[in-house]
């Protein structure tokens, strides 16, 4: 697992220096420009690599913790799952199943171009950073399949078989990662009853995986927790970084001063 991790983190460096005028949060939060785009991608995956520690280990361990004693139940539920699929719900969750499928990148970048067009920042900021939110937990999630090389259901041999670096790639759902990481932000962003209710497009994304029988249920924990916590972690730095204040001095012909520029 380490090894995926530092893989990861690798290519989280990448991005770093594939954005060389990434600047840091104190000139970020004055960007009012497209430009604000290429410092977070730059500053974000620096910030992410320079955070880990002793608490992200703290982390894992704690979600090894349940999900350990959960992986018990896996071999019980698809078959609850796969006895309802069928009806108006069998159609629901073909259709959340491609949410989290990349046929979603498509749509994802419409509308971040469409936003471009408008002068609306909160729906530029959404639209970039549920874009930005899927290629990180997407980082995340497959370092993660590859280096723990869970069997999926329909191969036949339990929820206990892991070859570790065998290309086997169950665990966690690439599909809930997605689904959870574009759907995240723009809840964060626009707190509503209407927006909380995306989430029952992700969770349809979660239940199709065990209806299809290509994940355990704690294949799809794991995803909607990247997605998630990624989506958070990222709208609420971005948010963080476009408010402050600025304080800037200004002279003229007959005083001298300064101008207080303040970003809610």
């Amino acid at each position: 697992m380490m090894r995926g991790i530092r893989c990861v983190r690798t290519l989280l460096a990448l991005l770093v220096a594939l954005a060389p005028c990434a600047s840091d949060p104190s000139v970020a939060q004055e960007r009012t420009d497209f430009g604000r785009f290429v410092d977070w991608v730059g500053g974000d995956a620096k910030a992410l690599v320079q955070s880990v520690d002793a608490r992200d280990a703290a982390y894992v361990a704690g979600g090894a913790a349940v999900l350990i004693p959960l992986s018990r139940f896996d071999e019980r539920i698809n078959p609850e799952i796969q006895e309802s699929y069928r009806g108006n719900l069998a159609r629901f969750l073909d259709f959340t199943n491609e949410l989290g499928s990349p046929k979603v990148v498509a749509p994802l970048v419409a509308v971040f171009g469409a936003s471009l067009l408008t002068d609306d920042t909160k729906l530029q900021d959404a639209a970039f950073t549920s874009m930005q939110s899927l290629l990180y937990a997407g980082l995340v999630t497959y370092g993660l399949k590859y280096t723990v090389g869970r069997m999926r259901p329909y191969e036949g041999n339990g929820s206990n078989r892991f070859l570790p670096l065998s290309g086997h790639n169950s665990f966690p759902s690439g599909h809930t990662t997605v689904a959870f990481a574009i759907v995240t932000p723009w809840v964060v962003y626009y707190p509503h009853p209407v927006t909380y209710g995306l989430f029952a497009l992700s969770a349809g994304t979660a239940v199709a995986r065990l209806a299809h029988n290509a994940h355990w249920a704690t294949d799809v924990a794991a995803g909607a927790a990247i997605g998630t916590v990624t989506g958070y972690w990222l709208t609420k730095r971005h948010q963080g970084l476009q408010r402050g204040a600025s304080l800037t001095p200004t002279a003229g012909p007959d005083a001298l001063g300064f101008t207080l520029n303040v970003t809610f």
